[in-house]
């Protein structure tokens, strides 16, 4: 391989290959750059920039002076070096990233709902947390009933587990679900120390949901919320489904997955509920489902999943602020539609609304959003009988504008 008659311009060549290279190396292995990062850019622009100008007027003297006929290896002398190292950054974010993300499949991100039941503040495990979209506070006060004030004892955050953190023992999950060894929940001060105080965590079941991961592309972390009851002498972690987000409602109602639907509270005992479980189904009430019987309408805003059978009656369980841990159970059944409902497209996801009733019972309305053509249509069995004596909210229809919104006859 002859490179006489080439050597000036491969010298040049390698010396901004190798100017280059150490720039893009000192920004791949250097920690927290900062304001460095502008400097290494400014330096290869004000050095490696007229070194990159005189390496292309000699290739185009070499074009001029052979005619053309500068041999491959040379061109390839002369450039490749360069494209090696410029391409030292890109491919280091490209492997990082990759890293990442096969990191954060094996270690996604976790939602918690925390409800202080116990009667005093508290402080929460908040490791690797972060409450930017939710509000949700480390510090939690315990939750009162006042109808239009007080605490909501209620504290919703993600965790995004780090590489370090999801390797130690310490951190409560693996992958998506907790540790069976994870049996005690241990609280800390607001500067990240522990308390010096735990409480037995108690571990309820998963939900069964194989057919909705199945159907959505992100897996079950994205659908499952952990739930944490905090009682004066315990901790309960009740994982369930967590409220859909528009797109996951839109991937669910296009996958017509039996027996999915949404359930929505309308309060009317004198107590305040704090927690639900539908057929053993735990429910993200992501708040207070404060008592509405005396005042102005409050209706509830979206709601929570659940698969269940709605051709049979529901078994329902709460626990009241007032009361709690004790149990209130009732069944609820769900009316169904008419037989005009099977011209409906089905696309949709059903909607269920439940009514807490001051006797102890339960009252359901079933409803569906129809859209067609760009409008928007209500199919509702409309409010129960036993609720219409305390309904201060007209039903499911309620929610929405009579001037834009059709309901449809059941």
């Amino acid at each position: 391989m002859k490179t006489k008659g080439y050597l000036f311009g491969i010298v040049v060549s390698f010396a901004l290959a190798g100017f280059l290279a150490f720039l893009g190396l000192v920004f791949v292995t250097a920690d927290n750059l900062g304001w460095g990062a502008v400097a290494l850019l400014s330096y290869a622009v004000m050095f490696g920039g007229p070194l990159a100008i005189v390496l292309l007027l000699i290739w185009i003297a070499y074009l001029v002076r052979d005619r053309g006929k500068v041999p491959g290896h040379i061109h390839a002398l002369m450039f490749l070096p360069t494209l090696a190292a410029v391409l030292i950054v890109p491919v280091d974010d490209a492997i990082r990233q990759s890293r990442s993300d096969s990191f954060r499949k094996e270690n996604p991100a976790i939602a918690e709902t925390h409800v202080n039941l116990s009667g005093r503040p508290i402080g929460l495990d908040f490791r690797e947390a972060s409450s930017s979209s939710s509000g949700g506070s480390q510090s939690l006060e315990p939750a009162s009933a006042t109808r239009h004030g007080g605490s909501s004892g209620f504290s919703s955050f993600t965790r995004y587990p780090r590489p370090g953190a999801a390797t130690r023992d310490a951190f409560p999950y693996a992958g998506s679900r907790l540790k069976e060894s994870a049996t005690r929940y241990t609280y800390f001060n607001v500067d990240g120390t522990p308390a010096g105080t735990s409480l037995p965590l108690l571990h309820l079941p998963y939900p069964d949901i194989a057919t909705l991961v199945s159907a959505y592309a992100y897996g079950e972390a994205a659908l499952v919320v952990h739930q944490y009851f905090h009682y004066p002498d315990h901790v309960e972690v009740a994982p369930g489904l967590a409220r859909f987000s528009g797109m996951a409602e839109d991937t669910m109602g296009s996958a017509r997955i039996p027996g999915l639907a949404i359930f929505s509270v309308e309060n009317y005992t004198p107590q305040t509920i704090v927690r639900l479980e539908l057929n053993g189904q735990t429910q993200d009430l992501s708040g207070l489902a404060r008592s509405l019987a005396g005042g102005p309408c409050d209706p509830p805003r979206g709601g929570t999943p659940a698969v269940l059978d709605l051709d049979r009656p529901v078994n329902v369980r709460w626990q009241t602020l007032e009361e709690a841990p004790r149990w209130h159970e009732a069944q609820a059944v769900v009316p169904a539609f008419s037989p005009a409902s099977k011209t409906d497209p089905d696309k949709a996801l059903l909607r269920v609304r439940l009514y807490f009733l001051p006797d102890g019972t339960i009252a359901a309305e079933r409803y569906r959003e129809i859209r067609t053509r760009g409008e928007l249509a209500i199919r509702a069995t409309g409010v129960p009988a036993p609720a219409k004596a305390y309904s201060v909210c007209g039903g499911a229809y309620g929610n929405y504008n009579p001037q834009t919104v059709k309901l449809l006859p059941n």
